[in-house]
């Protein structure tokens, strides 16, 4: 897929996610590109379950979905990186270290390059396969791949994490909820998230500033339970909601 092509899918999911419906021919009109292009584009997504097509119009699957990760790691590349090269700081040769799926943990990756000896375990299999490449000790934990994520999933996840005790683990997280605490749009994950609480001698939780604007369907971790957040500069409002979190390091 053409970076023009990623560009246009992922603006066409945020017109979607800001109405009800759209007809094709408007959509077609405001990212400028034929009808054509944008009933190709709406093929694939609707493939993917992220939009449904109706008579000429085009419309968000009503149940909170998750972008492909390909896509995800799209959006808001700056604020992730910086979040998660300071996350990474975190880790020290030796270590063993559990590392989550998701897009804004890969982008962090590079940082860890001059490491030793450190044992990386992880369900993302595009974080494993980059990791691998880096030289770097990897250990993929095995289970049903869920497709739009490409991470595993399943009772064999926590089996293999139950081999370990990790001297600290990498989260991410899909929102931020004021009295729910750290969030994700897959029921699949929270027995994996969960595990990990009671594996990791450190819980670091990694969230860029967008996160706060995200609603999502399942509570997966009050902020107490974890022992830092790394994340952008917050406003006084933002830091009154993630008050619990031990310590808070922005960047």
């Amino acid at each position: 897929m053409s970076k023009k092509k990623d560009t246009r899918m992922l603006e066409i999911r945020r017109i979607l996610d800001s109405c009800d419906r759209i007809r094709i021919a408007e959509l077609a009109d405001r990212l400028q590109v034929t009808p054509e292009t944008i009933r190709t584009d709406l093929n694939e997504l609707e493939q993917q379950n992220l939009v449904r097509r109706e008579h000429g119009y085009a419309r968000a699957v009503t149940a909170i979905t998750e972008l492909p990760i390909m896509m995800r790691g799209k959006e808001n590349v700056e604020d992730k990186r910086r979040v998660a090269y300071r996350a990474m700081q975190e880790i020290h040769d030796g270590q063993v270290v559990y590392l989550d799926a998701g897009s804004t943990v890969i982008s962090g990756l590079p940082a860890l390059a001059h490491k030793k000896d450190l044992t990386i375990v992880t369900s993302s299999i595009p974080l494993a396969y980059q990791a691998s490449s880096m030289n770097l000790n990897v250990i993929l934990c095995g289970g049903s791949v869920l497709n739009i994520g490409l991470r595993t999933i399943g009772p064999d996840v926590i089996d293999m994490l139950e081999r370990f005790m990790f001297d600290i683990a990498i989260v991410g997280t899909a929102g931020i909820a004021e009295n729910s605490g750290f969030t994700t749009l897959g029921y699949d994950e929270i027995p994996i998230k969960r595990h990990l609480i009671t594996r990791a001698k450190k819980l670091v939780a990694i969230a860029d500033k967008s996160k706060f604007l995200k609603k999502t369907s399942y509570s997966f971790c009050k902020f107490g339970e974890f022992d830092l957040l790394i994340t952008n500069k917050l406003t006084p409002a933002q830091k009154e909601i993630v008050r619990d979190v031990k310590q808070i390091i922005e960047v």
